[in-house]
């Protein structure tokens, strides 16, 4: 969440603040030694901002700011309410939950229509001028929807969720790999391929790292999906590479098993 640092000078431009608290970045103004030299600059266009209505007080910022603080807190406690209520299978009670993230963080970017892009805490977009930064609780509330809508037997709609987190986080490997399942639950084997291939080339391929599981799970998917897809021996080559990072995997093992299969029957 951005911060303001507001010292005894003045914003002097509504534009230049207004941007940048809809960017999400800390509006910054100089301390009063840094602004030694421009203090009679200053003094000399408040009168002139105040009759064109362009002077914002910082007791403006800071009002903002806290808003903004506030509907942030928010938005984490019903996204963390929404996965607590899935564990518990309330699923129609996640979606609410869920529901509530998605449209405070729409309602936030009303009116601007620039692609969406989910930060981390503290990340800022750079050198992609034409994405519009959003909460990273955005991403997580479409996932979770649409893993509650899977629960419910609703594929179709969880989609729309899926597609929605995975194209605004694609960074995000769980996400990928999520997706993916849903085209490998429909037996569309060339889209869950290629999504396993997404959420293999953006993780951590580090044996042993802390999602080593993601990259396991990534190149298990890819490995079934050729496999389905009539390419045997790419298949078993993929599932064995995923034992780098998951030795032990039982899941592993049981589709080389079923790959045996579908080798022997020729289907």
């Amino acid at each position: 969440m951005a911060t303001a640092f507001l010292s005894t000078g003045v914003i002097r431009s509504r534009g230049m603040a207004l941007a940048a608290m809809l960017a999400g970045a800390a509006l910054i103004v100089p301390t009063s030694g840094a602004m030694a030299h421009g203090e009679a600059l200053v003094d000399q266009g408040r009168a002139t901002q105040v009759a064109a209505g362009s002077f914002v007080p910082s007791t403006a910022i800071v009002t903002v700011t806290a808003s903004r603080a506030a509907m942030r807190e928010q938005m984490q406690a019903d996204l963390s309410k929404g996965f607590d209520q899935l564990r518990r299978g309330r699923q129609e009670a996640a979606l609410k939950s869920f529901n509530k993230v998605i449209r405070a963080a729409d309602a936030s970017l009303a009116g601007d229509s620039r692609p969406r892009r989910c930060l981390a805490d503290d990340e800022v977009l750079s050198g992609e001028p034409g994405l519009a930064g959003v909460d990273g609780a955005l991403c997580e509330a479409h996932f979770g929807r649409g893993y509650a809508l899977i629960d419910l037997g609703r594929g179709d709609l969880a989609e729309v969720d899926l597609r929605a987190a995975t194209e605004m986080a694609p960074q995000n490997a769980h996400f990928a790999n999520e997706y993916a399942e849903l085209f490998k639950s429909r037996r569309d084997w060339k889209s869950a391929y290629a999504l396993f291939e997404k959420a293999w080339t953006v993780a951590d391929h580090t044996p042993g790292s802390p999602d080593a599981d993601l990259a396991a799970r990534a190149l298990r998917g890819m490995g079934y999906a050729k496999a389905h897809m009539g390419d045997y021996a790419a298949g078993e080559e993929l599932l064995e590479r995923s034992l780098a990072f998951e030795p032990d995997s039982k899941a592993a093992k049981v589709q080389m098993a079923q790959i045996a299969k579908l080798r022997a029957i020729g289907s």
